[in-house]
């Protein structure tokens, strides 16, 4: 593994783990690291900071192939070229650290609807992985043998809320946020539309589209990956 590319973790525990954490408990933009969120044997979901600095992005930018170094130059604003980069060059670093090989040699392939996998030329074909951002944040799901998908939210105001969940939640979720207070309605319908989103991005396709997907068929599992922002990743549930 090339050493400019070695993914730099922050555990829950550690000798020097909070220096490099700012005050929310969240690594600063000068950092560059990557934070666990959330774990069980099933998957795991790790947090990082989209908007670092010049010379981190430098550093995660070294990672990229020449298609995703296209991508990125397409883009007209410069934090939506560097967030970007930090997007897909932590994810290559947590792919390349799980691996055993370089970021750079990490080979991607692209379903129908976009979704990114790894290679069937890597040496890992089972392990499955899901990326969402909003705002400053990105995050990575990672899961073996299952399909995964992770979507995250910042909590800002949606005005038409009561319009979506209306037409894009199932009779079940959309009854449970009826029932919510004012004062607890922004976050409820954030919650259950990562949850959608999640299952939208495991199943591979987007929700632009209706998708046919039953409730019973995933174990969903709601986090929050910074304080304002909120989240859910899924798995298909073997039971």
């Amino acid at each position: 593994m090339t050493p400019d590319c070695e993914p730099d973790f922050i555990r829950s525990s550690g000798v020097g783990a909070q220096d490099r954490l700012g005050a929310s408990g969240f690594p600063d933009k000068t950092a560059g690291i990557i934070m666990p969120v959330l774990q069980n044997d099933d998957f795991e979901v790790l947090a990082f900071m989209l908007d670092v600095e010049q010379d981190v992005i430098r550093e995660i930018g070294a990672c990229l192939d020449q298609e995703e170094r296209r991508r990125a130059a397409r883009l007209r604003l410069e934090r939506d070229r560097d967030r970007f980069v930090a997007a897909r060059g932590q994810l290559r670093r947590v792919l390349g650290s799980r691996l055993g090989i370089s970021p750079s040699d990490i080979e991607l392939e692209y379903g129908w609807r976009g979704k990114p996998r790894l290679s069937r030329r890597m040496p890992a074909g089972d392990l499955h992985f899901s990326v969402s951002r909003s705002g400053e944040v990105g995050v990575i799901a990672l899961a073996t043998r299952q399909e995964v998908g992770v979507d995250i939210e910042a909590v800002l105001p949606v005005p038409e809320a009561d319009e979506i969940a209306a037409l894009c939640f199932s009779a079940s979720e959309y009854g449970s946020y009826a029932a919510l207070g004012a004062e607890h309605r922004l976050e409820g319908f954030l919650w259950r539309w990562t949850g959608l989103e999640a299952v939208a991005k495991a199943l591979g396709c987007g929700l632009g589209r209706p998708i046919s997907w039953d409730e019973k068929d995933w174990a969903v599992r709601r986090f929050i990956p910074k304080p304002g922002y909120v989240g859910s990743v899924v798995v298909r549930d073997e039971w």
